[in-house]
């Protein structure tokens, strides 16, 4: 994928300030390829690109937007595509945009693991629905790959952040995105892992339906999303994780996919 995407194995963050734009070109259009949706990120930064000033202005659906039906990028994942032609196009007029992945659209699920040293939420909160009771230490656990070991070791499965077989991209502020496929026709919910209403484990989101990742090689002004060694391929989602989120609350109702323009 590294080949693919333009960057040699060798690329580093150091690297990040002298890139030339192109380079985001090659990306969204390599992901494109895959069949992932894709939509421009404001340069530098992690978000989407602003809407026009016309949507800035008037509260109003997506779905019925002009500008998405007219090819413009307004109102984030919405206007995602894998329409080489449009994306050609939206980076011609900004060629540093950074790029997103709308992951319903390309029918992903994205463990977004956080290393935000923060002090721990009450038991119940790191890992939502089971009980941990104050026999077990929590001495050392500090953030999102901790809570997620836990969960892992608790269901003895192996710990998705040390998963080889699937695409892991590092992100430069130390945390990790976990990329899986999803099987056709199911839809899982976003979430976040603070949030009381649904939530995975303690500092783990969940980016799936509704929601867009950050793509591969996407450099931002705090560094690249690095690809680390192993699989440059999202493997299937585990049948265990599977489990844990249907029992979380992140399963829905089959949704059709995303127009992709």
């Amino acid at each position: 994928m590294l080949d693919e995407l333009g960057f040699p194995p060798s690329y580093s963050v150091a690297d990040a300030a002298t890139q030339p734009p192109a380079n985001s070109l090659r990306t969204a259009l390599a992901c494109a390829a895959r069949g992932w949706p894709v939509l421009p990120l404001a340069p530098g930064r992690k978000t989407p690109a602003a809407n026009c000033a016309r949507c800035q202005g008037s509260a109003h659906s997506p779905a019925t937007c002009e500008c998405i039906a007219h090819g413009r990028w307004c109102h984030g994942f919405h206007a995602a595509t894998d329409d080489s032609d449009r994306i050609r196009d939206w980076w011609k007029s900004q060629p540093r945009f950074g790029v997103g992945v709308a992951c319903g659209a390309a029918g992903l699920l994205v463990l977004d693991i956080d290393a935000h040293e923060t002090p721990l939420p009450q038991r119940e909160r790191l890992l939502p629905g089971i009980p941990i009771g104050d026999h077990v230490s929590l001495n050392g656990l500090q953030h999102g790959f901790h809570s997620l070991a836990l969960l892992a070791a608790l269901r003895q499965e192996a710990d998705p952040a040390l998963d080889t077989g699937t695409l892991r991209v590092r992100t430069p502020s130390g945390g990790l995105h976990v990329w899986y496929r999803t099987t056709p026709g199911q839809t899982w919910l976003c979430s976040t892992g603070s949030s009381p209403r649904r939530a995975l484990a303690w500092q783990v989101d969940v980016r799936a339906q509704g929601g867009y990742i950050v793509a591969p090689n996407t450099v931002t002004a705090g560094g690249r999303y690095e690809v680390l060694p192993g699989s440059a391929t999202p493997a299937p989602l585990p049948g265990w994780l599977e489990t844990e989120l249907i029992r979380t609350g992140h399963q829905s109702a089959s949704l059709p996919r995303q127009s992709t323009g």
